[in-house]
């Protein structure tokens, strides 16, 4: 089963409208969704912002329930000039950021104790969005970056971008990677962009943030239908 996660009120919005036969189940202050979203069974659930907020739901997610994948769909903001408000990222890999432990050797970025740098998204899932693309919505594939801050100066942003080569900056995805990177579930990213990397305030992501969500909602709907009918086919082809 996939589970599908958004941080915020504006992301549940555009997915939880379109979820059929839902059934809620609460879970200490999180509520999860049991349904069907473009006809797949899924459990869909919002996190809340930041980190701690989206790795205890990303937790009970796949504790809870019979998850094989997860997809957190959401907004960002560009850390890069060639991605505009409305594209999409997709995560190659997801570093936070804001880990500084470099006293002790680690290189910037790297949280202490794991063996990796970067969790690096599911290729069979990224290759599905790849087939899927129709060219609608613009699509970038590269790093992402997460941290407990909301980047919103110029200078920090491109700093952002330049020093860890990334495409745009969250509040969650590092903390879901980093989960199902423990739990060995495969997952993918899906970012669009609500804020350019020009913009030192939040009134482009007031503005913005909407249309992106709508903009991950597509793509999100083209993975599942795309996932069903690969599924169909296999099972067919066993027969």
């Amino acid at each position: 089963m996939t589970g599908i996660i958004c941080a915020t009120e504006t992301e549940m919005k555009a997915i939880i409208n379109e979820i059929e036969d839902i059934k809620e189940k609460k879970i200490g202050r999180i509520t999860f969704f049991e349904g069907k979203f473009n006809n797949k069974n899924i459990v869909f659930v919002q996190s809340g912002i930041g980190k701690v907020n989206a790795a205890v739901t990303a937790t009970l997610l796949i504790e809870k329930y019979d998850i094989d994948e997860v997809i957190f769909s959401g907004v960002a903001g560009a850390l890069a000039k060639a991605v505009g408000i409305g594209d999409i990222v997709i995560a190659d890999d997801v570093v936070q950021h804001d880990f500084e432990v470099e006293a002790f050797g680690y290189k910037k970025g790297q949280i202490p104790q794991m063996e990796v740098w970067s969790f690096k998204g599911n290729e069979d899932l990224i290759e599905k969005v790849k087939k899927t693309s129709d060219g609608e919505i613009k699509l970038h594939y590269g790093r992402i970056l997460t941290g407990d801050q909301f980047v919103h100066k110029r200078e920090e942003k491109l700093k952002l971008g330049k020093e860890f080569e990334a495409l745009c900056v969250d509040m969650e995805s590092g903390a879901v990677a980093q989960v199902c990177y423990l739990m060995n579930v495969k997952f993918l990213i899906i970012r669009s962009i609500s804020d350019s990397v020009t913009d030192e305030s939040s009134m482009e992501y007031d503005k913005f943030a909407e249309l992106a969500a709508e903009n991950s909602k597509k793509i999100l709907k083209k993975i599942i239908k795309d996932t069903d009918l690969r599924k169909t086919e296999n099972e067919q082809a066993r027969k």
